[in-house]
């Protein structure tokens, strides 16, 4: 990888109460050996943070500062094709097996709402049972 990398951060949310903080970012990576390629990708980064007293514990304008104790990158699979593939052969398979899989999915539900429908209309499905109720019928 270049050791110049572009960050454009798009969101952050902080988790006060696990101390984690969710940051968005888009990067853009360009391999040295490949002078005009480049990878616009998208992550979320977690980072697990750790508050400590600063600057010393006997100050009366003490307050927390967070340090990073670890980090989490989270690539979807078609933003990490994106380096693998350099000429974006890669990038429109997985966009195609994704098109496929959502009309398979489409397909699966028009085909058994029938199911769906008997189980919710006819035999109850929308209240809760218990168990015995449930093997009973």
């Amino acid at each position: 990888m270049s050791p110049r990398i572009e960050i454009d951060i798009e969101s952050i949310a902080f988790d006060a109460q696990s101390l984690r903080l969710y940051v968005t970012m888009h990067q853009v990576f360009r391999i040295w050996a490949i002078p005009y390629f480049s990878a616009s990708v998208t992550l979320t980064t977690v980072l697990q943070l750790v508050a400590k007293p600063y600057p010393t514990p006997h100050h009366p304008n003490r307050h927390d500062v967070y340090f990073i104790q670890s980090q989490n990158d989270l690539y979807q699979v078609n933003e990490w094709i994106k380096f693998a593939s350099p000429l974006g052969i890669l990038s429109l398979f997985i966009f195609a097996w994704q098109l496929i899989a959502t009309g398979l999915c489409v397909l699966g539900a028009i085909t058994f709402w029938p199911v769906s429908w008997i189980e919710q209309n006819v035999i109850g499905g929308n209240r809760e049972r218990g168990f015995k109720e449930v093997v009973k019928g």
